[in-house]
């Protein structure tokens, strides 16, 4: 309730405007509400974004399917009708009918909708990007259980934005129409870091799950922290 009351205060009507989403995708999970709270308070708390008023230039997300603007459909598979058919009228690599959490943040916050960093074509990344596949896991599965689920875990996805961060700045260094495409060196310390993932490695480790939660919490934490 005190980060809730400390966020409100900080971002004002942008704040309250997210958490009151449609009646299809309203928190009407605790844990969820609570995982994404935290996941936006933990980032607008910080002094250097508290005295910008949550003026966030870029969004960088990464997660599994409810937060997969597209990775794992430019990857791996494709997401076919009627996912879509509700607001975009047409498949847009969600794995829902409409919009998705992350759609609605980057709404409430004023950022375009994020393109997934697997799919580069005609994809702008100018106000962020996604890191998020559906299936993914935080920790790397080992044997059968890692053919059921995405490969790109969240290191990897950490990966993925380490090179992507690089990338980038030698892009826009170059100068042309694709520097147009990049975010700004100085959006990365500014912008909004989103997570929202786990849910897959309960499911893997379903018959172990008290022993497999420890676990999956540092290496949430401990990719959090090097995102940071």
């Amino acid at each position: 309730l005190a980060l809730y009351e400390e966020a409100k205060f900080l971002c004002g009507s942008q704040f309250t405007s997210l958490m009151e989403f449609p009646s299809i995708t309203k928190f009407n999970i605790p844990l969820v509400s609570s995982l994404v709270l935290l996941s936006i308070a933990s980032t607008i708390l910080n002094p250097v974004m508290a005295a910008k008023h949550c003026d966030f230039p870029a969004i960088f997300n990464f997660g599994a399917s409810n937060a997969d603007t597209g990775g794992l459909a430019a990857s791996l598979l494709a997401v076919t009708a009627p996912y879509g058919d509700t607001f975009f009228h047409r498949p847009v690599g969600r794995f829902s009918d409409g919009r998705i959490i992350i759609d609605f943040i980057a709404e409430s916050f004023g950022v375009p909708y994020l393109g997934p960093y697997l799919d580069s074509l005609g994809t702008n990344f100018s106000h962020g990007a996604n890191f998020a596949t559906a299936g993914s896991t935080i920790r790397p599965l080992q044997g059968l259980a890692q053919l059921k689920f995405s490969p790109f875990n969240l290191g990897i996805q950490y990966t993925q934005f380490k090179r992507f961060k690089s990338k980038t700045q030698f892009i826009r260094d170059q100068g042309g129409v694709f520097a147009t495409l990049m975010p700004r060196e100085e959006y990365f310390p500014e912008a909004l870091y989103t997570f929202d993932i786990g849910q897959n490695d309960l499911t893997a480790g379903f018959l172990q799950v008290n022993a497999s939660v420890p676990d999956i919490v540092r290496t949430f934490t401990s990719n959090i922290k090097v995102v940071a």
